[in-house]
């Protein structure tokens, strides 16, 4: 059976409803830029799971949640990276992973935002507001459709 990692996924968008703040991965591509994410750990709701990875993340999780998807969007991952996990052994079973979309606002600026945070891997070394479409461009592909998807639930495009 195929097996997917519960996650979330936090899609925060400027006060006039008409950008996103996209972040670019530490040694990403040119197309490396993602919202922050991560996995739901066992006993723990999607909402703490969402707030920790904020925080893990992009330093701060002083966000106002605004709408979360009614659907959780899949994608699956590539050849070439399931055999670079396949080392991991917490990322062995996992043929991709299956998120629950959240649409917040940041409460303080973007100058609240770390990220090189204490305690946690580095995971981005740049970000940038961006229309939707195009931040959907910067997308690696093979998450690029599920990305659309997560977009649409939330009524962002």
């Amino acid at each position: 059976m195929i097996k997917f990692r519960a996650n979330v996924a936090a899609v925060i968008i400027n006060q006039r409803g008409d950008k996103i703040l996209m972040f670019h991965r530490v040694n990403g591509r040119r197309k490396g830029w993602q919202f922050p994410q991560g996995g739901v750990d066992a006993g723990e709701t999607e909402e703490q799971a969402l707030m920790r990875e904020l925080k893990e993340e992009i330093g701060t999780n002083d966000v106002r949640i605004l709408k979360q998807s009614p659907k959780r969007t899949r994608y699956q991952f590539p050849k070439s990276i399931m055999k670079k996990m396949q080392h991991r052994s917490r990322w062995r079973k996992y043929w991709g992973q299956e998120q629950r979309w959240f649409l917040v606002q940041l409460n303080l600026g973007t100058e609240a935002l770390s990220l090189n945070n204490k305690g946690h891997k580095q995971e981005f070394d740049n970000l940038k507001w961006m229309r939707p479409k195009a931040g959907l461009r910067k997308v690696v592909r093979f998450k690029r459709k599920a990305y659309r998807k997560g977009l649409k639930r939330l009524g962002v495009i």
